[in-house]
């Protein structure tokens, strides 16, 4: 099973990809079941392809 994936930042696409299942790992799983594998090997990618960085630029110094 082929499952086209694209990250988009902003409303624009970022990022298209295609990932692949095997049929035979599948198997004889519920429609259910085959859906919560396709989300958690989309959330595998994204964690993948994600990373943010960040740094304090300017201090309040009323505080």
């Amino acid at each position: 099973m082929r499952i086209k994936v694209e990250l988009s930042i902003g409303g624009q696409v970022a990022k298209v990809d295609e990932l692949v299942l095997e049929e035979n790992k599948l198997g004889e799983l519920m429609d259910e079941e085959v859906e919560q594998a396709i989300e958690m090997n989309i959330r595998n990618w994204v964690d993948k392809m994600i990373s943010i960085h960040w740094e304090v630029v300017e201090k309040d110094e009323t505080q």
